[in-house]
């Protein structure tokens, strides 16, 4: 791309990012009065159209470098010691509310972790995704990864490398029809000391006290 058009693109990146952050703060007021007032209810902004005029300037003047612009439409004038070439354009269009995931209800999980029999240094670990609309949801990625800075917030150390990769032998699954997933989880290279997973699917994310080897 070149520099004009790259300063272009940067202006009216900035003027829509603007316009956005404008939108935001206004329905963050509405939202605000809504509860405060006695009214009982609020308001949504569904969506904001928008039209601007804008012009591309490159003026030069004597012993000057040439300078690129992008500003709003208006009249300049300059003395007969410089050039100036513009070029209009007007830019419209339409800010819309979107549903948070697509539309569709919120996703949840349900984590568990239980022991099993004859097998001291192996748990269990139980994974349930479902949607807020009580629907059991198959055949759904669901990863998972040891989540460092949370161990070592609540723990006080960080996993090494090896102990990350050994606990969990695989990092990613998928749910069967009733919408549920298990992993047998490593305990041994724990020493002892316990580690916190973190569960994610379709933007829902869980965590789970893994408790250590208690062999």
């Amino acid at each position: 791309m070149s520099q004009g058009g790259e300063i272009a693109a940067d202006a009216v990146r900035d003027m829509l990012v603007g316009l956005a952050d404008a939108l935001q703060d206004a329905q963050g007021t509405l939202t605000e009065a809504a509860r405060t007032s006695d009214a009982g209810h609020g308001y949504e902004i569904p969506y904001l159209d928008f039209a601007f005029e804008v012009e591309f300037s490159e003026e030069s003047e004597a012993n000057q470098p040439t300078r690129l612009r992008l500003l709003p439409k208006a009249r300049r004038h300059l003395d007969d010691a410089g050039r100036e070439t513009r070029i209009t354009s007007s830019i419209s269009g339409r800010l819309a509310t979107v549903p948070a995931h697509g539309g569709r209800p919120e996703t949840l999980l349900d984590l568990g972790l239980s022991d099993m029999e004859g097998r001291a240094r192996r748990q269990r670990l139980d994974i349930q995704v479902s949607s807020m609309a009580g629907e059991r949801l198959g055949g759904v990625p669901v990863s998972l990864q040891v989540d460092v800075e949370m161990t070592e917030r609540l723990l006080g150390y960080r996993p090494s490398a090896e102990q990350r990769l050994s606990i969990l032998p695989s990092q990613r699954l998928t749910t069967s029809e009733d919408g549920s997933a298990h992993l047998v989880v490593e305990l041994a290279s724990l020493r002892r000391k316990q580690v916190v997973v973190q569960v994610e699917s379709r933007g829902a994310i869980g965590r789970v006290l893994l408790p250590g080897d208690l062999s």
